[in-house]
């Protein structure tokens, strides 16, 4: 039953397809073509350039599926039987095991209702069935053969064998032929999945053939709408003897990752357009493209006349799809733009060290520091200095807070960029702090945590505060947001952390972790930032606007949410909570705009609107928030976030209502094609 497609042979619909842009203000653009199926249609899978398509029909006697498999670049396609089933029976994933045409091809289907695996072999051309729930039930190692099923997104086929997991454990099998009597057996590798560890309620999970291992994707999703990712691990796993563990993924250069709804899928990296060690993904009409190695993200303006195939584009493999990135403009050595009347210096290392040591003088902080860094001569005339001295040095001179972010296959080097001049400085981070995030910034400190420990660190003095275990890990990991009351340094200080349902509470003095029970919070929205420690209390601002506040005194302790206060903004895509100027201050973040608000604490209380910061500017992350007056004026009266465009930060201005780059003073139309890292944070040099 294969034939070309012909006009109107099939009921065809169109699909978007990704080419490449020339134009550099966008990632992607979309052409259109057909496809099979134009209503109710369910893409399974890409295998070996093939699309296993279906469209169903459901009433009360029956469901019937018809299915078929198209090869876009030839525009071939393979109509396949119709598929009667039960009704309730509903098909949740699909496998393609090899192309069509060679020996042994089979299209497999998984139906969870009665937990059957619907096998159709292009050999004997005819639909098979197979009850698998006491299989099941037995890897998944549960009692009633009624509780369990295949998970949806954890089937794959990887190095000649299909991968699959159960969904209540997940527990790792093996689905196989025997190659006697065709039947199929489901082998456990007692083994399972990565145990879950993200922060996040809203979790997609894929199990794919990553150049050639078997991978574990895990993406978090968070933020105001449930739009914005806050994390993302890559895990392969390792077969040693009997021994199998799942271990972190160091980015290999020579493929990237592919996520769609139903499935994932990798591909070798042989073009320009997709680069390597990244992970590309569709969510509400946006293009991500994530490096998991230092977590840096990017997305694409939102892609506009999308054709109505359930509002996303479904991802093929790399030939069919196409993404470009921005081309960066050429560097040209200094010898070019100099005069050529005057005596040329090819390099600044042939200026005689008097010269250079008036230069080395002039420098503060970042650049003082990257002038060290350029060879033996500079670091001869530029002696090193001790960061308390630095700082002493630089308290009549411009040090703002600086943004501090991971970047590239390194973990021991962490970047600190400057806001204002967007200049660079690489610090060497001891070994202790490599397998760790920062999840929060004060006064200096950064909270480092990683699944066992959980400790401050000063990167400006290397000094280190260790923190009790606790409770365990959920302190870790689990919490959404951290609060410091004071300095980490200081014997007042407090420590919280908060959760769906949970508040831990440390206080230094006390010397461990306490946690307070709030059933749903009472009803609060939690949101992935960081509360503020405000006149005696933590305050929090959840994703709808509305405000809670956590008070401990002795051993009373309350949690209440500001009913009465309305959210002062109606539709945004990130909002954040600081005190600036005595005054407790929030910041939503509109498609194009920064609106800004203050509470004003008289009865009933109500958000002000704050036209103007005068002097103040305004530092904002996920992780950490905070005003600072800044030396510098053309630094005031601006909102400094965590993004990049190209290599510089962006801000927002609040005399002209528009975002800026801080080096080249670019105007951006808003956060789109702007990168950012998942665990950079603001901190303050002191």
């Amino acid at each position: 039953m294969e034939n070309t497609r012909k006009k109107r042979s099939n009921p065809l619909g169109r699909y978007n397809r990704l080419v490449p842009s020339t134009d550099t203000e966008k990632f992607w653009q979309i052409e259109y073509e057909y496809c099979p199926y134009s209503k109710y249609k369910t893409v399974w899978t890409c295998n070996y350039g093939c699309i296993l398509i279906s469209q169903g029909k459901y009433d009360a006697e029956r469901c019937i599926y018809q299915l078929v498999i198209w090869k876009p670049e030839s525009s071939k396609v393979i109509n396949l039987p119709p598929l009667n089933l039960k009704p309730k029976q509903i098909i949740v994933a699909g496998a393609l095991l090899s192309p069509p045409g060679n020996p042994g091809s089979m299209v497999m289907l998984f139906e969870e209702y009665l937990r059957y695996i619907i096998c159709y072999s292009f050999d004997d051309k005819q639909w098979t069935k197979r009850w698998i729930g006491k299989e099941i039930a037995d890897i998944g190692h549960v009692k009633d053969d009624t509780e369990d099923i295949i998970s949806q997104q954890c089937i794959t086929y990887c190095d000649g064998k299909l991968y699959a997991s159960t969904d209540a454990e997940g527990y790792l099998m093996v689905i196989e032929e025997n190659r006697f009597n065709k039947n199929l057996k489901l082998r456990p590798l007692n083994c399972k999945l990565p145990t879950p560890f993200s922060r996040c309620q809203n979790i997609s999970r894929h199990l794919l053939d990553f150049c050639g291992q078997l991978c574990w994707v895990e993406v978090s999703w968070g933020g105001v709408n449930a739009e914005d990712i806050i994390d993302i691990d890559v895990l392969k796993l390792e077969l040693s003897g009997n021994i199998k563990k799942w271990v972190k993924v160091k980015s290999p250069e020579d493929g990237a990752i592919f996520l769609s709804n139903n499935y994932a899928f990798s591909c070798p990296v042989n073009e320009p357009e997709v680069e390597g060690g990244h992970i590309y993904l569709f969510q509400r009409k946006r293009f991500y493209k994530v490096n998991f190695t230092d977590k840096s993200l990017s997305a694409s303006l939102p892609l506009q006349n999308l054709s109505e195939w359930g509002n996303s584009p479904f991802l093929a493999m790399r030939d069919l799809i196409r993404l470009c990135n921005q081309q960066g403009k050429p560097e040209y050595p200094i010898s070019k733009l100099e005069d050529s009347n005057e005596e040329r210096v090819n390099n600044f290392g042939d200026l005689p060290s008097d010269i250079l040591g008036f230069i080395a003088k002039k420098l503060y902080g970042v650049d003082y520091h990257n002038f060290r860094l350029v060879c033996h001569k500079f670091r001869l005339v530029a002696p090193c200095i001790k960061w308390s001295e630095a700082l002493l040095k630089l308290q009549s001179t411009s040090f703002s807070p600086w943004l501090v972010f991971r970047k590239g296959n390194s973990c021991a080097t962490h970047y600190f960029m400057d806001p204002h001049s967007c200049s660079i400085c690489l610090i060497r981070i001891p070994e202790f702090f490599l397998h760790g995030q920062v999840r929060y910034s004060k006064d200096g400190w950064l909270l480092i945590c990683s699944r066992t420990v959980m400790f401050f660190y000063h990167p400006f003095t290397n000094n280190r505060i260790e923190l009790p275990e606790g409770v365990g890990a959920r302190v870790q990991n689990r919490c959404l947001g951290y609060g410091l009351s004071s300095s980490p340094s200081s014997e007042d200080s407090v420590l919280v952390g908060h959760t769906f349902d949970f508040i831990y509470y440390f206080s230094r003095r006390e010397g461990q972790w306490i946690q307070y029970y709030f059933p749903d919070l009472d009803g609060f929205k939690p949101n992935h930032n960081s509360p503020i420690y405000f006149d005696g209390a933590f305050y929090f601002l959840g994703r709808d606007g509305k405000v809670a506040v956590f008070r401990r005194d002795d051993d009373q302790v309350s949690w209440k949410i500001l009913k009465e206060l309305e959210s002062p903004c109606e539709s945004y895509c990130s909002n954040y909570l600081l005190e600036c100027g005595r005054n407790l201050v929030s910041v939503f973040v509109v498609e194009q705009m920064v609106h800004i608000y203050k509470l004003n604490f008289t009865e009933p209380m109500t958000w002000e609107k704050v036209k103007s910061l005068e002097n103040h500017a305004l530092f904002v992350s996920p992780s950490s928030c905070f005003s600072v007056i800044p030396k510098l004026s053309d630094m005031e009266n601006k909102v400094y976030f965590r993004k990049l465009y190209g290599k510089d930060i962006v801000y927002y201005c609040l005399s002209t209502d528009k975002f800026y780059t801080c080096g080249k003073k670019e105007v951006v139309a808003d956060f789109h094609n702007t990168t950012e890292f998942l665990y950079s944070t603001w901190i303050e040099p002191r």
